[in-house]
């Protein structure tokens, strides 16, 4: 019996919504394990440095294999492909949650990428394969909503999972999940007579391409860390380059080579990928900076602050949906110039964040710069996902999640070192301003003379977290010392034969305790003003990596033009529903 129109488009909704809940399980996860690092590093009694490759190994993975395992999917299956990367990532999930030790965990979240990496692309796929072509903003908007959803719950979630029941939840979390929706997205997705396409491997290429892409990834991640200039940061960057050279040379040797570069000529896609790209910099740079500022300068707890960013990507839940119909209705210009522009006015909103904003205008902030990137993301994944024909749908959709995932990459790398770079430069600004302050103070000179020793050996390296605990302290043989020197002057005072008695003792140590209170409290005035100056200097720091956001916004509007035209695909394909 043959389905109706209406009966096409629901099954096809329904396929939007299943292939949907997979793209949610590996955006939360990319999300919800970040607030947990701090408890796993206590369990495990790791460093730091040890612990970020509990997030490096994930991200590591997604960024070499998407491209290829978008591509594989063509051989494989598409369905077969994402059902099974959602089968691998819920086992992995719980393999996290019991792992004895961090390098077991490291390697099962290893492998919760390779699942992540087998889900986002293909999810894309079923997306585009789903619905015909004048409903594809909608689908696009509702898979892009849903991920919005995976990003702006992953924080809060997080911390609450992590404060009230365990980290390792935050893994465990997943397993029901999958179990609840997998009758659902099985039965909702077409597994017969789904198109397989053959073609040999290109494991030369693949291996090239996955090295290249490794080394500039990590690159990327470590450099901050590391030091750009250092001499292994550029020893990646060479090993990348090389492998990107050679992965180029050899691509154009073989007869079935795993990107096909012609894709690249489509100057809509390319578009749509430098959109995506910005995207990407701009909503992972903002959710690097944001916590920081909310629980440094304002004095935020982890939960507190990962609920107050909530609204960056929250709004896009609300945003995705009505501008994929939007998309359908006038195409894709007009939208992408309104996020670009939206997107600038959050930006340059956040540029004069200052110590006393209130949380209702940051909230405010955060709803008008997610309402932008919302706008543009959900734009560009339709534009890639409908300038391509049908032969090259896999490789653009792992093409674009490599972009979006770099884009991130390179958004955290970015405004980080831009804030720190900014920091150093303020460093010395702090310190004169402290020392000032501090000359002006009513405490004795050889209390003066101490702080302001302290505060010159900071001068360069005040807003290293090693001195934040050491900044005006007096040490318990200061103390001493100062209450002998306090002690002495009130003795010099008195006229010479005068005898001392019990009382004039117990006076004289009441007078000096006293000296002592009023001088700490002087001290830590002095404390407050010097850090009330330090967080000037912090929102000052992070209003430079939002500026260079906007210029990154207006360098990317250069390809908008290539979005003039709206882009059919009646010629190029049979809707698949």
């Amino acid at each position: 019996m043959t389905e109706t129109v209406n009966e096409q488009r629901h099954r096809g909704l329904k396929q939007v919504f299943a292939v949907s809940i997979g793209l949610f399980l590996v955006f939360l996860d990319s999300t919800v394990v970040n607030i947990a690092i701090p408890n796993i590093i206590d369990d495990y009694k790791i460093d730091l440095s040890k612990a970020s490759w509990i997030i490096n190994g994930f991200v590591l993975t997604l960024a070499v294999l998407l491209v290829t395992l978008g591509k594989m999917a063509d051989m494989l299956g598409r369905v077969r492909t994402f059902l099974w990367g959602v089968i691998i990532f819920a086992v992995s999930s719980f393999l996290c949650g019991i792992a004895p030790t961090v390098d077991s965990l490291i390697i099962f979240r290893i492998l919760q990428g390779i699942g992540g990496a087998m889900v986002i692309p293909t999810s894309m796929t079923l997306v585009r394969t789903a619905v015909p072509p004048e409903k594809m903003g909608l689908a696009m908007g509702i898979w892009g909503a849903v991920g919005a959803m995976a990003v702006a719950i992953g924080p809060s979630l997080g911390g609450l999972i992590t404060e009230y029941i365990h980290w390792r939840w935050v893994f465990y979390i997943n397993v029901p999940i999958v179990l609840l929706a997998f009758p659902f997205i099985y039965l909702a997705i077409r597994v017969q007579n789904e198109p397989i396409h053959k073609f040999k491997l290109d494991p030369l290429g693949i291996l090239l391409m996955s090295l290249s892409l490794f080394f500039l990834t990590y690159a990327i991640l470590q450099g901050e860390e590391i030091g750009w200039t250092s001499y292994k940061i550029v020893l990646y960057f060479l090993i990348s380059v090389m492998s990107g050279a050679l992965f180029l040379f050899v691509e154009t040797k073989v007869k079935k080579p795993i990107l096909d570069f012609s894709i690249f000529r489509n100057r809509l896609y390319v578009s749509g990928l430098v959109s995506n790209f910005l995207g990407g910099i701009l909503l992972m740079g903002t959710l690097i900076l944001l916590p920081i500022f909310l629980i440094r300068v304002k004095e935020f707890s982890t939960l507190e602050a990962s609920f107050a960013i909530t609204p960056l990507s929250g709004v896009m839940l609300i945003v995705a949906p009505i501008i994929g119909r939007v998309i359908d209705k006038i195409g894709y210009l007009i939208p992408m110039v309104i996020g670009y522009i939206i997107s600038v006015m959050g930006l340059i909103l956040l540029i004069n964040i200052d110590t006393d904003i209130s949380v209702l205008h940051m909230v405010s902030f955060l709803a008008i710069l997610g309402t932008g990137l919302g706008i543009i993301m959900i734009t560009s994944v339709t534009v890639c996902t409908a300038a391509v024909s049908q032969t090259q749908i896999s490789l653009s959709s792992g093409i674009f999640a490599m972009v979006r995932n770099m884009g991130g990459a390179v958004g955290v790398a970015l405004f980080v070192s831009l804030t720190l770079s900014f920091l150093n430069h303020y460093s010395a600004n702090v310190v004169d301003e402290g020392v000032m302050i501090v000359k002006k103070s009513n405490i004795p000179e050889e209390v003066k003379n101490s702080i302001q020793e302290v505060l010159m050996k900071q001068r360069d390296t005040f807003f290293e977290e090693k001195n934040n605990d050491k900044l005006l302290k007096l040490d318990k043989g200061s103390t001493q010392l100062l209450a002998k020197n306090i002690e002495k002057e009130m003795l010099a005072k008195i006229p010479n034969g005068t005898p001392m008695s019990p009382e004039m003792q117990k006076k004289i140590e009441e007078q000096v305790k006293q000296q002592l209170i009023n001088i700490d409290k002087n001290i830590a005035n002095i404390k407050k003003q010097i850090e009330d100056i330090s967080k000037e200097y912090v929102a000052k720091s992070m209003a430079k990596a939002f500026f260079s956001g906007i210029i990154l916004c207006f360098l990317s509007s250069l390809s908008l033009p290539f979005l003039s035209k709206k882009f059919s695909l009646s010629h190029s394909r049979e809707v698949d529903i």
